[in-house]
């Protein structure tokens, strides 16, 4: 289970941001709303997909786009966060 507990997650997430360190309470409560609009907008794509995988026509393309558009308001909120060197290098290879 390396790498999914940090007690130190709140001040490493806050040093992604490239914002000054702020207090513990604002990080947990800034933290907690963003946890809860992604997971909610996961569920709701979950549930897009399963309608999406029985009915083919039903959202067309737009989950994709959803998809994209959370990927980029996350990069905002966490630009200097390393995993998105893998995206960037998965999407540079259909450009080589």
């Amino acid at each position: 289970m390396k790498g999914w507990f940090d007690l130190n997650h709140l001040r490493v997430a806050d040093s992604l941001n490239n914002r000054p360190k702020r207090n513990i309470f604002i990080l947990y409560f800034t933290h907690m709303f963003i946890g809860f609009r992604e997971a909610s907008n996961q569920f709701l794509m979950g549930l897009a997909s399963i309608i999406h995988a029985i009915f083919p026509p039903v959202f067309n393309f737009k989950l994709l786009e959803k998809v994209i558009n959370q990927a980029i308001s996350l990069h905002k909120y966490l630009p200097q966060h390393p995993d998105w060197e893998k995206l960037k290098d998965e999407l540079n290879k259909d450009i080589k």
